[in-house]
């Protein structure tokens, strides 16, 4: 229960908790100090009120690594953000949370903006951002998370964009038949990137999701078959999707010989360093592994299919974001 009493013309609240700061204010109505008084008794039950002087003995390293370890559990990372987290950890790990002002982030931001894009030290922003929203909302820390927004403001003064810069880069029929060629021609070639990269094309999926396809997801009745875990801007589980196969994907598919559970038992970074590496040798320039699911993305709507169809196949999922290739199509009319 809080004191009210009268001091030198003053009506002071004197609030003392264990486990709290004693924390007292000054009024000029008795009841202006019982209306304080009881207001952050309440927050206290509700253990919404915590004095920000606690936030000096915890780090951003123990609060990441709380939160690796609390939702990471219930929720696993993808690899980004994983990566992303273990930076913060190794920048700024060792600062307590009350050091942790919008003025240093800008800074970092300012020093950072020298060496990666935007869109990097956005994503990087958003997921310290998601650490203390966590720690806010879940953990009752009275964290300041304004920071990060602090921080995200002054790109835009900076001049630095965080919008990534869409790619238009499509192979030439001639291209894919190189690549392919100095795949199957390569006597100690064992990994089947010919078949990897005509199916990255056929099926608009990214490389991670044509890596974990399984055997046991392919329905060879209705030629489907189910991407697990497909990306998704707030669903990193669960977020399964049957998907038709198009083309030439299902005989793709069935040109595979079935040594392991997986379609494709490629390890995930061997063909983001064969392909360019084949690119280089072929003298192809400024092109991607992701640029075959833009090749496969537009020959869908070159065949015809509408916004609706071309998203089930993709996953795309905001039909704005395929709005481009619609105006790509409208282009390509003129040389019908």
């Amino acid at each position: 229960m809080a004191s009210i009493r009268l001091r030198n013309g003053s009506w002071v609240a004197d609030i003392r908790r264990k486990g709290h700061k004693s924390i007292s204010k000054s009024f000029g109505t008795k009841g202006a100090a019982e209306k304080w008084a009881r207001d952050i008794e309440t927050r206290i039950d509700s253990l919404q009120f915590k004095d920000a002087r606690s936030l000096a003995h915890v780090t951003l390293g123990q609060l990441i690594d709380r939160y690796v370890e609390e939702i990471g559990a219930i929720k696993p990372f993808r690899r980004n953000k994983a990566d992303v987290l273990r930076v913060w950890k190794l920048r700024f790990g060792d600062r307590p949370l009350s050091e942790l002002t919008g003025d240093m982030l800008i800074e970092w931001t300012r020093t950072r903006a020298r060496t990666v894009k935007g869109t990097t030290i956005a994503v990087e922003l958003a997921y310290l951002g998601v650490v203390l929203t966590t720690a806010k909302e879940l953990w009752r820390m009275p964290v300041d998370t304004d920071v990060v927004q602090s921080a995200r403001t002054s790109l835009r003064y900076l001049g630095v964009s965080t919008k990534s810069k869409e790619r238009e880069r499509r192979p030439t029929t001639k291209e894919i038949d190189d690549i392919c060629l100095y795949f199957t021609t390569k006597v100690r070639q064992k990994v089947p990137m010919e078949p990897l990269i005509l199916f990255a094309i056929e099926t608009a999926m990214r490389l991670g999701e044509i890596l974990n396809l399984k055997w046991d997801d392919l329905n060879e009745a209705d030629r489907t078959i189910i991407i697990r875990d497909r990306k998704h801007p707030t669903e990193k589980q669960g977020n399964d999707q049957e998907v038709p196969l198009l083309g030439d994907a299902f005989k793709i598919i069935k040109s595979m010989p079935r040594t392991d559970d997986r379609i494709f038992p490629i390890a995930i970074g061997t063909p983001s360093s064969l392909f360019p590496r084949a690119c280089k040798e072929l003298g192809i320039v400024d092109l991607r592994f992701h640029d075959l699911r833009h090749e496969g993305v537009s020959r869908l709507f070159e065949k015809g299919y509408s916004i609706e169809q071309v998203a089930l196949v993709s996953g795309h999922r905001s039909w704005k974001m395929l709005s481009r290739y619609v105006q790509l199509r409208a282009k390509d009319l003129h040389r019908a």
